[in-house]
């Protein structure tokens, strides 16, 4: 076999055939996708579990996918061995026990637009007199007129085994399987496909791209991780969803966050003047006023920043990187505090930094948060002493803690 080398390794050259084998792989996961961005709510999407793909709904019943990605041949076509094995296995789950074909759709998804006489009367046939009257002239073009069937001998023996298996089926169920059969067609190019829903929505040109790769990105991963821990990969579209909205809204959107905290009574903002946070405020000498109105913001941002991460109307990465903006903040204006005021005493050079901290303002997630979240920020880094007020807070929090 020829071979190529590179850093003293020998590799093997690839197969012509391995892109299309490795595009068929990869194709189940686009469809997959493709298929949860448009899944009613409520319902679950698989790969690999009911069939290539498929889509599960209480009350809509089961949507069935093969999917083939067809670089150059036509899988359609009326003597195509992956029409005729489809339909094949289909009529075998058919008739198994507790199967409900009449709530069953069953669908060919190709990735580029192909055709064929016989499987375009399928895809046409939405009654039953008109299914058995495709799968009368389907049998007419592979086996011939009847009751000879003249042509029968003659059928390839790659595909024999399965246009028996069809033919020989039960006429009312094949007719319920035909009845239900949609050939689904893709441009070519599934990503550019995806691509397409996504551009439907209410999402910037700009966005789709970036959008595409991180559903493609997370619905892999999550399938993948199921099947690394022996589970049957099979997503909530409400899940996905609100991974799908809750991306959008982190790039995609510019508006303004709603505070649902409520204020906290006195006696809730009393039990949290021992945290650390507060006892910062002691050391540069604030009000008792000053230190409840941080307690408030503190507990509202808290409250908030779960509200938000529950709802999808934040990712929580963008959380961490608000985090480090502010703390990215803190430090250089502790920097110029510290030239500015050189010389004053301690305590009121930490109020001067306090102060010019508390006006910070930052989005997140590039939307602008209500007006206590982000002194509530700077309070819950303060409260791990990642931030501080007083120029040796550190030092003297410690020998507090030590006393």
């Amino acid at each position: 076999m020829a071979t190529e080398k590179g850093c003293g390794v020998s590799r093997a050259k690839k197969k012509t055939e391995v892109p299309g084998q490795a595009l068929g792989y990869s194709l189940q996961y686009t469809r997959l996708t493709q298929m949860l961005l448009q899944a009613p709510e409520g319902s679950f999407c698989s790969m690999e579990v009911l069939d290539d793909v498929a889509e599960q709904h209480p009350t809509k019943g089961v949507r069935l996918v093969q999917s083939k990605s067809a670089l150059t041949a036509n899988p359609v076509s009326d003597r195509a061995k992956s029409l005729w094995k489809t339909l094949s296995n289909w009529v075998e789950a058919a008739d198994s026990p507790g199967f409900d074909v009449q709530k069953t759709r069953f669908e060919i998804y190709v990735s580029r637009p192909v055709g064929g006489e016989i499987v375009q009367s399928f895809a046409d046939a939405k009654t039953v007199d008109a299914a058995q009257a495709a799968i009368t002239q389907a049998r007419a073009i592979l086996w011939g007129a009847p009751p000879g069937f003249a042509l029968r001998v003659k059928v390839a023996d790659e595909i024999a085994p399965y246009v028996e298996r069809v033919f020989q089926a039960d006429l009312p169920l094949l007719a319920s399987i035909i009845r239900n059969f949609q050939l689904t067609c893709g441009s070519g190019s599934p990503q550019a496909d995806l691509e397409t829903l996504i551009r439907a929505g209410p999402v910037s040109s700009s966005k789709v791209r970036d959008i595409a790769d991180h559903l493609c990105g997370i619905v892999k991963r999550r399938v993948d991780e199921l099947l690394e821990a022996s589970k049957p990969a099979v997503l909530s579209r409400d899940e996905f969803a609100g991974w799908y909205t809750t991306y959008v809204r982190k790039i995609d959107r510019d508006m303004v966050l709603l505070s649902r905290a409520k204020q906290p009574s006195a006696d809730e903002s009393c039990g949290h003047l021992p945290k650390v946070f507060v006892q910062q405020l002691d050391l540069i000498g604030l009000s008792y006023e000053d230190k409840l109105e941080a307690v408030s913001d503190y507990l509202m941002a808290a409250a908030d920043r779960t509200e938000w991460a529950v709802r999808g109307e934040v990712d929580e990465t963008s959380f961490g990187e608000l985090d480090a903006v502010l703390r990215r903040n803190w430090k250089n204006k502790q920097r110029s505090n510290g030239i500015q005021h050189a010389g004053k005493p301690e305590e009121h050079r930490g109020q001067a930094l306090y102060s010019d901290c508390m006006d910070i303002s930052a989005p997140l997630q590039a939307m602008q948060p209500p007006g206590h979240y982000i002194p509530g920020c700077l309070h819950r880094l303060a409260d791990d002493l990642s931030i501080g007020w007083h120029p040796t807070y550190q030092q003297k929090l410690k020998v507090k803690k030590a006393a």
